[in-house]
């Protein structure tokens, strides 16, 4: 038979906690962010009423009124603002996140 000492304080609680980085993050944010606008653009450009429809549909609303027209300069600045913007928040949430757990 084994006999099992307790050491006080030999012990020690592993708290590993995942850091997000928060460069990578925003990166594949917006890398994913700009492949799915430039999609959505594509099936506006192709198919505009069923476009319009689809996404009044899952929003709830009637999107038939709204001006839809795409051209070269509003896809860049959509495109742009859309992945740069959804980069910048997950960076954010990274940030909070990385807060958050070393705290807890």
């Amino acid at each position: 038979m084994t006999s099992h000492t307790h050491h006080p304080g030999t012990h020690h609680i592993n708290r590993s906690t995942t850091r997000l980085r928060m460069r990578s993050l925003f990166i594949a944010t917006a890398v994913m962010s700009a492949v799915a606008y430039t999609i959505c653009v594509v099936f506006i450009v192709l198919a505009p009423q069923a476009t319009i429809g689809f996404f009044g549909y899952i929003l709830h609303a009637d999107l038939s009124n709204i001006a839809r027209s795409v051209s070269f300069g509003s896809f860049i600045v959509g495109l742009l603002a859309w992945s740069l913007g959804t980069g910048l928040y997950a960076a954010l949430i990274a940030r909070l996140y990385n807060q958050i757990s070393s705290r807890v």
